[in-house]
Order: C-alpha cells, then structure tokens, then sequence
C-alpha cells in the first residue's frame, strides 16, 4: 500500500520552479541518465524517497504518480486541484505539493514543486518495463545552461558566460527557440507530400516517438499511412496516423524519410495549446543530436552526434506488449560438495557429489495490450489480453520490453514464432514481420 502524506494545505496553483545557484567552487553537475524508448530517466530523492523520473521538457510542471510498494512518500504544503493532460479520457484528481526537497546527484533544490496524480491507471512501467515515478518538467531547464548529451548518456548543468558560450558557438549550430508557458518551441522545415513547411514544434524531450504533426488545410498525411496506438498520456491512451515525411531540416542538416504520427486532435486540450503550435519534436529525432539548452537567451545549440545515420524503424508486427507484473520462477543450480553434507533444498542423485540446489527469481509477465487492425499478428489470431509464453525460442521471462520492442522493429520479412496464454489455454502462432511505410 502506498502513503501519501500530506501537509499543510495551500490555496494557489502556480508553478514556479528555480535550480539551486552553481556554487564559485562547483562550475558543473554531472547527472547521468537511462536511454529507454528514447526517453531520459534520471534517479532523483524526493524528499528522501528514491524515484525514477522521465526528463520531460515537453511538460510545464514536475508529476509524481506512483511510488513502490515498500515505499512512503512525504508531500508538503499541498491543495487539491484537477489535472488535464493528452488522453482521450477526462481530468484526474491530483494534489499540488510545494516546499519539497530534490536531490539528484549533487544537485539540490530545497523548494521543489509538483503535482501528485492520484489516478492508479496512469502506469508507464507496463510500457517501458521499468518503474518510472514521475515526470520532471520543463522548468528544470531554465535557470541554469544545460547540455543533454545522448553518446554519454550524461546532462550537465553548468553556469553560463561568456567564454562557456563561445566554445559552443564554435562547435555548434544554434537555433532560436520561444519560450511559452516554460516549454520550448523550435522551428524547423519539413518536406511532406513534395512540398516544403516551416514548422513550430513542441521541443519534447518526454515524446519517444521522433515526430508529431497535427493535421489542418495545409498539412496532410499521405495515402501510405495506418492507424496505430502512439502512447500514453496522463488521462489515456492516444491513438492517429503513422506514416513518413521525406525530409527533416535543421539548418544544413537533413534527416530523411523519416517516421511521422499524426494523433487525433480530440486527445489535446485545444484552449491549452499554443495557436501556432504545428506538433512535437520528440526523442527518436532529439537523441540524434547533443544540446545545450539556453531558455534565459532562447537559445538552443545542437550537433549531430554517431546516432544521426540510423534509419527511422517501426513495430513491424502490430502488437503492443506490456509490462503487467511479475512471477516466482524456480531455477535449478548443480554444484558438486566435496562434503556429505545436504540441506532441505538439495535434491540428491545417484553421485552424492553432483546436488541440485533451487532458487527462485522475480520474472516480468507480458500481456499484447493491443493489435494493430490488418497486421502480421492480428491476421495471425494473437488477441488482446494474450500473456506471452515465448518469442522465437525464448522464454519471457529471459526478455524485456526492449528486447521485444527491437525484435519487431528488426528486418522486413523476419519470421516470429510466439507462444501465448489465453485463458490458461498454451497457442502458438507464426507470422512475418511487414514493412508498410
């Protein structure tokens, strides 16, 4: 059961948020961080709590919605309020909290403020397999120069000045950004459908996929699309076109033929989004990039790093599979005793020197969350709700989600042999891995 304290409560929901001052004698902070799905994941303390959290430039404030099962969760100063994000479902009820104390690494910050969301569906771990806490929001940025690095896996906050500045400027490409409600948006070309447009995007570092547009008179899908479920928000599930885009632009440097979601317009808030606003540009574009993001100049300078060149792949097989818990599973170990010893776990065989001994480790259970219509595995007969068994061979519990997630962005053509449990019925089915776009 989890516990949620909370403390004194306060009457205004306004976000503001301040990095603690880089000290004379500490000039960077070193965070390293987890590359899943594109996304960054940072371990943080939250007032004491440990916590993994998604660094999210593309959210206005700091989320926490869920903790483990062992662990309490102290909340300060906090006021009920109604929280709205992308989903197709309404607001949840969710707790604004002020006056907490973060800690990642050497970095510190005494008057942290976030949101708790109290709405138990909300569950990225069963997407990315990991436990994942929360969120941390845009305003992280703004106070201080921070470089995101993808080839290190490491983000340094470190103070701005002058001879800082030049050394990126040589090395450097720099794009002017607009900084609204503590996001960021940037432009950038595209070539869609054989024509050129100058987009506004949503710099998202929290979006895994690489980009988003939203449909009007002027920016169209094409014809070669299909109809496939793009994520999770805070209030439910999201789902649009996927298709591809010939070009992507930033300055000098072209990305091509690369993979475009165009989601349903009814998932976002309309009044809430910035009017000129043409999508997002998420993590599978970001990460082929190092950055440094200037928010008090509106600044953001990048270069391609040795991740530019990969093609731009997609679940080829039309399954979603999540995370949905675990399971006991015995493991048998043999070792040979030089001693006539034996102990209640020991199974003996004819040579008293060759034991098994048994142990037992937590294993993921994987469930398909949902079928593509039309695809490889939904012509196959694999249905919603099926919990896999084994994949080519091997049994889930030896996989993860990225493991699954890479097997069915592999090779065009690519056979997949997989084992369910349907209702404590064992299937197994056989299909091709398809490449529509």
């Amino acid at each position: 059961m989890k516990y949620i304290f909370l403390v004194i409560a306060l009457f205004f929901f306004v976000f503001a948020y301040s990095l603690n001052k880089l000290t004379k004698d500490n000039n960077k902070i070193i965070i390293p961080f987890e590359l899943t799905h594109n996304l960054i994941i940072v371990d943080v303390h939250f007032n004491g709590t440990p916590l993994k959290m998604i660094l999210d430039t593309g959210a206005s404030n700091n989320i926490i919605f869920s903790v483990s099962d062992n662990d309490s969760l102290i909340m300060k100063n906090v006021v009920k309020i109604r929280i709205s994000g992308v989903g197709n479902n309404e607001s949840i009820e969710g707790y604004l909290s002020k006056n907490n104390k973060l800690t990642i690494k050497e970095y510190k910050k005494n008057d942290f403020e976030a949101v708790f969301a109290t709405n138990h569906n909300i569950n990225i771990v069963n997407k990315l397999g990991i436990t994942i806490n929360g969120i941390l929001g845009s305003s992280f940025f703004k106070d201080n120069l921070v470089e995101i690095n993808y080839q290190t896996k490491k983000i340094v906050i470190q103070k701005k000045n002058a001879k800082t500045l030049k050394k990126i400027t040589r090395k450097y490409n720099s794009a002017k950004v607009e900084i609204n409600n503590n996001r960021p948006y940037i432009l950038l070309n595209t070539k869609i459908n054989n024509y050129y447009h100058s987009l506004s995007l949503l710099f998202d570092t929290g979006l895994g996929d690489g980009l988003w547009l939203f449909e009007n008179d002027t920016i169209q899908c094409n014809s070669n699309f299909f109809i496939d479920f793009l994520g999770r928000g805070l209030t439910g599930d999201i789902t649009g076109k996927k298709s591809r885009v010939e070009e992507v632009y930033l300055e000098h440097l072209v990305l091509q033929n690369v993979l475009v979601s165009y989601p349903q317009i009814n998932f976002f808030d309309e009044m809430k989004m910035l009017k000129s606003r043409n999508g997002s540009l998420g993590g599978e574009i970001t990460k082929r990039f190092n950055w440094f993001l200037d928010y008090q100049n509106q600044t953001f300078y990048y270069k391609k790093n040795t991740l530019f060149d990969l093609p731009f792949e997609y679940n080829m097989s039309g399954i979603e599979v999540q995370h949905v818990g675990s399971q006991w599973v015995k493991k048998e170990i043999r070792e040979n005793s030089s001693n006539g010893s034996i102990n209640a776990n020991e199974f003996i065989i004819d040579n008293s020197n060759l034991r098994f001994n048994y142990k037992y480790e937590l294993k993921p259970i994987f469930e398909v969350y949902m079928v593509r219509e039309n695809s490889p595995a939904a012509k196959a007969g694999i249905q919603k709700g099926d919990k896999i068994v084994k994949i080519n061979n091997k049994t889930s519990q030896y996989l993860n989600i990225q493991n699954i997630t890479n097997l069915f962005q592999s090779e065009n053509g690519k056979l997949i042999k997989i084992t369910v449990d349907r209702n404590g019925t064992i299937i197994d089915y056989k299909f091709n891995l398809e490449k529509i776009l």
